[in-house]
């Protein structure tokens, strides 16, 4: 299980959004217009996002099978049938236990606060600013989960009835993931990350 994918695809659109974003620090608004222009700068973002998930989702997916001995081929026909735009649309709608929300919720959340932000503060700048830190740590972590979910939801497909936590063994790892490292799971019992954007790797257990 890699995050490579989901790494690149949160730099890329960090720095769309960026641009986006700095468009509403320049813009003169009446109170009508704030909420249409955050409106359709997020809304953009996350189309965006949702087919970065998708892409993320299908190479994690197809990754897992072939970790779990199953030809490529026969791999990326089972991606196509089962990491469609339903797979990514109900992966946000479901409660994630490490954001305490669901995506689209969220977002609306967002676009609310950065509106009346806007019309209330005297900085829009920092206030900008502020949003897209924020938004873009809800996009990244969403990158994560597709990769985890993918992955698991591979090794499901294949047959895989048990596989191995794994940290990074490294400096940072949290009490809770260094007390899971090398634990076997059932498949269908494996705990949630811990925490934002963790990093540890789930392998499959295979005869």
């Amino acid at each position: 299980m890699t995050f490579e994918a989901a790494d690149r695809a949160v730099r890329d659109m960090n720095k769309r959004n960026l641009r986006a974003f700095d468009g509403l620090k320049t813009l003169k608004f009446d109170e009508l217009n704030v909420m249409r222009m955050v409106t359709k700068v997020y809304d953009a973002a996350v189309r965006i996002a949702k087919r970065r998930y998708r892409q993320i989702a299908y190479d994690a997916y197809i990754a897992a099978l072939i970790l779990a001995d199953v030809a490529a081929e026969k791999a990326k026909d089972m991606a196509d049938d089962a990491i469609t735009e339903d797979w990514v649309l109900d992966m946000l709608e479901d409660y994630d236990s490490v954001t305490h929300y669901r995506f689209d919720t969220e977002v609306e959340r967002k676009k609310q606060r950065l509106a009346e932000a806007i019309l209330s503060k005297n900085d829009k700048i920092a206030e900008v600013d502020k949003a897209l830190r924020l938004f873009s740590q809800q996009l990244a972590q969403y990158a994560d989960n597709s990769v985890i979910r993918a992955t698991l939801d591979g090794y499901r497909d294949a047959g895989v009835e048990k596989v191995r936590w794994e940290t990074e063994d490294d400096e940072r790892v949290c009490r809770e993931c260094e007390k899971r490292n090398g634990k076997v799971y059932a498949i269908n019992k494996v705990p949630p990350a811990p925490h934002w954007r963790c990093r540890c790797q789930i392998w499959p257990m295979l005869d």
